[in-house]
């Protein structure tokens, strides 16, 4: 059976569209909330009205190596109007995102057929084995570039940390939701075998397994989130009352609920919930939050429901 693989063909002679792979860097949350807004948001705008098929951006927060990375799928002639581009919105920003430096790299797309003997690339390897193969990884972009497309509302719209972490809890409660009682979620039996509580407390193992004090934080996470509740309920509620947020909560519901679908449809070879989490976790990391500090939200995400927030309407 053949395996998939990244072609390395030259950028310029390749005949097919090509990611351009670019990278930023970033001092924290504010610098970093600067770049999304001052570079990713314009190039990104005409990257697809240059013909670019693919895009989404991610976050890199480890304190010695902050980033903001952009991969753009576009034939090589868009990318080369879209270099000279990047250069001058550097140009026309203010200190210090004209001076940040940026790295470049292109690769080419996944293919379903072996066309070398190269292996794959780690993170290509780590992707598709994240996703369930190939197929699982293309229906996995597209979640990931409707994601970047929220989050880029979402940056601009809440600026404020705490703000748009009551975003990030209503949108990971409509994560599970979606998994669970979506319109199609009958179709996916794997889809309504997790309970409630269950999906919650692995997504706080998800959250803080890489820590060797996991335990103490899991612990400490719930008892914090315990003293805050209800504020946060309140604040919750108060960005569920907007009317931009409710579109976009409808819309990143129906593609979780799309997505999981057309997974199972695909024999994308993981679990409903795997696939989940990890979208929850690439929506979290592209508003700018740590794991560390997801699984907090996760904690006030997992004490929502529908009928809190119908309650918490009518008391406002």
């Amino acid at each position: 059976m053949s395996q998939p693989t990244t072609l390395r063909t030259p950028f310029r002679s390749a005949p097919h569209p090509v990611w351009w792979n670019l990278s930023v860097e970033a001092g924290g949350f504010e610098l970093a909330d600067r770049i999304i807004g001052e570079l990713v948001t314009p190039l990104v705008a005409q990257a697809r009205r240059w013909g670019a098929q693919r895009w989404f951006y991610t976050r890199r927060m480890q304190p010695a190596n902050a980033q903001v990375r952009l991969r753009v799928l576009a034939p090589s002639e868009t990318l080369d109007r879209l270099k000279p581009l990047l250069g001058a919105l550097q140009d026309q920003s203010g200190d210090p995102v004209r001076s940040m430096p940026v790295g470049h790299e292109f690769s080419d797309p996944v293919l379903d057929r072996t066309v070398g003997t190269d292996p794959l690339l780690p993170w290509v390897e780590a992707d598709l084995a994240r996703y369930g193969g190939v197929e699982g990884l293309s229906l996995a972009e597209e979640v990931f570039e409707l994601s970047s497309d929220l989050c880029l509302w979402a940056t601009a719209r809440f600026p404020k940390a705490q703000n748009r972490s009551a975003l990030a809890s209503l949108l990971l409660f409509d994560s599970a939701y979606a998994m669970m009682k979506g319109p199609r979620a009958s179709t996916w039996p794997d889809r309504r075998r997790v309970s409630w509580e269950y999906y919650w407390d692995s997504h706080l193992h998800s959250c803080t397994a890489s820590d060797p004090r996991a335990a103490g934080v899991q612990k400490a996470t719930g008892a914090q989130a315990q003293a805050q509740l209800m504020p946060v309920h309140r604040l919750m509620m108060a960005t569920a009352s907007e009317s931009a947020v409710a579109n976009w909560r409808r819309r990143w519901l129906r593609a979780i609920d799309t997505y999981l679908y057309r997974a199972d449809k695909a024999g994308a070879s993981r679990s409903a919930q795997h696939l989940t989490v990890y979208q929850a976790h690439g929506l979290l990391n592209r508003l700018g939050f740590t794991l560390r500090q997801e699984a907090l939200i996760g904690v006030y995400a997992r004490t929502w429901s529908r009928e809190k927030e119908t309650e918490l309407t009518d008391s406002l």
